[in-house]
């Protein structure tokens, strides 16, 4: 898929987003806007903000900026926005690729099932490390491939499906971090059914210089921990 292709299918899904995966994902999304540790005065950025159904998770003591390709999704956001009269809140439509802000701009960023939808995963992971202040913090919730050879068996035969409604299933976290600076700090499955990750890492683009990342495993007792969504 190319942009204007997710584009074209999340515009199709904002009518409908908010009642598909706003109450099933909630809890999910609270941990993950937790795991930023926002503070006092921080700039944050939300990749991927689509209908904005974690605004209002964000104390009103940090700035937020929320990015997404789909103007109907956006519009959605701004609805919410307006009811909750978040005034720390502001939204644009950009593409996560290629995003128009300067270098080292935020505090912290959260991507929140967007990595297996956008075109080039790699490309908008390295547009988060460039604007993520060194030392900040990237919080990545998604589903990321199998381990297991039966479930990524299973994952490989529902690709093209997955594919046509706009989200891919085999997307490697490993081969998604190697290089990008980024030093995972938490990793955890969450909710529903398990099938989602959260994925806490720390920017040391100041310390390395596009070393490769090491392997990671899910901390000790991450399936007692697995949140309900």
């Amino acid at each position: 898929m190319d942009a204007a292709d997710v584009e074209r299918i999340y515009s199709s899904y904002s009518g409908v987003y908010d009642a598909l995966f706003g109450k099933v994902f909630h809890r999910s999304r609270c941990h993950a806007v937790e795991l930023l540790g926002v503070k006092p005065g921080q700039e944050i950025l939300e990749v991927g903000v689509g209908t904005g159904l974690s605004l209002p998770l964000y104390p009103r003591w940090c700035r937020v900026t929320g990015i997404d390709l789909s103007e109907k999704m956006l519009e959605k956001g701004r609805e919410k926005i307006r009811r909750h009269r978040l005034t720390h809140v502001r939204l644009v439509r950009m593409d996560a690729s290629a995003m128009e802000f300067e270098t080292d701009r935020f505090d912290a960023v959260l991507a929140a099932y967007v990595m297996s939808v956008v075109p080039d995963p790699r490309r908008t992971l390295d547009e988060m490390v460039r604007v993520c202040k060194p030392g900040g913090t990237i919080v990545l919730l998604n589903h990321f491939h199998a381990k297991h050879p039966l479930g990524a068996r299973i994952e490989r035969w529902f690709s093209p499906l997955c594919t046509r409604i706009g989200f891919r299933s085999d997307l490697d976290l490993e081969h998604l971090l190697a290089g990008s600076g980024l030093r995972v700090t938490i990793g955890r499955k969450v909710n529903p059914f398990g099938y989602w990750t959260i994925v806490q890492c720390l920017n040391t683009k100041s310390e390395t210089a596009r070393e490769p990342v090491p392997r990671w495993r899910a901390a000790p007792g991450a399936r007692r921990a697995t949140l309900r969504a």
